[in-house]
């Protein structure tokens, strides 16, 4: 079997904890602001608007989908509310910038956020402009991973040949159906378990896992992958 840098000539890409350090600290103040969202939103104390956040994110993929079907929530409003971050925290991975950028072919951004946040975290590890497309929230209709139909619409929309497409998330059951449309499938293990992450499940998706997406890329670039 050829390495994978010739076999695959899409690199889908998850954004948050995938390409930065999942120890930022920008998605503690995501789910700050969504608490307080959720709790003034629904006029209930804080301590109850986490767990109804939890609940949403569990049941629904995110706690925007669950405020919207139970709440009837505006999701553009609840998007730019709970991204009004202090960005300066993340930096960029010049090593890993440096693989990235000797892939051959095209490179597809695909977030559960908004594309203004992924404008301002590209932005901020020096890749703006370096990805082909980026797939968000809105273009899917507001549709989370892991539901499929997000998936089958982006490989529609950007006209993706599944069999030579990889991607790569930090979230093992967003790659469940990744797999199953029939890409290849690389986990992110940042070493902590997500509270709607199902690893186990997931596992016999998972074509590769790494702790170290820099490392990981630089073997695909050295052919060793």
């Amino acid at each position: 079997m050829s390495s994978l840098g010739k076999q695959i000539n899409t690199w889908i890409f998850d954004l948050d904890n995938t390409l930065y350090s999942a120890d930022s600290g920008i998605f503690q103040q995501v789910h700050e602001l969504m608490g307080k969202f959720v709790s003034s939103h629904l006029n209930i104390d804080v301590a109850d608007a986490k767990i109804i956040q939890k609940k949403y994110y569990k049941q629904h993929g995110t706690t925007l989908r669950g405020m919207m079907d139970n709440h009837g929530v505006d999701p553009d409003h609840f998007l730019a509310e709970v991204h009004k971050l202090d960005y300066s925290i993340v930096g960029p991975n010049l090593k890993l910038n440096k693989e990235l950028k000797k892939l051959n072919g095209r490179k597809i951004i695909y977030t559960n956020a908004n594309m203004q946040h992924a404008i301002n975290v590209l932005e901020r590890i020096e890749l703006s402009n370096f990805f082909d497309e980026i797939y968000d929230i809105k273009m899917a209709n507001y549709i989370p991973k892991p539901e499929i139909a997000p998936y089958e619409q982006m490989i529609n929309q950007f006209d993706i040949n599944v069999k030579s497409a990889a991607m790569f998330d930090d979230i093992a059951k967003n790659l469940v159906p990744a797999k199953n449309v029939g890409f290849t499938s690389v986990w992110i293990d940042a070493g902590y378990e997500n509270f709607s992450d199902d690893i186990q499940a997931s596992k016999k998706y998972l074509d590769h896992e790494t702790t170290n997406i820099t490392k990981f890329l630089e073997d695909v670039n050295k052919g060793k992958i």
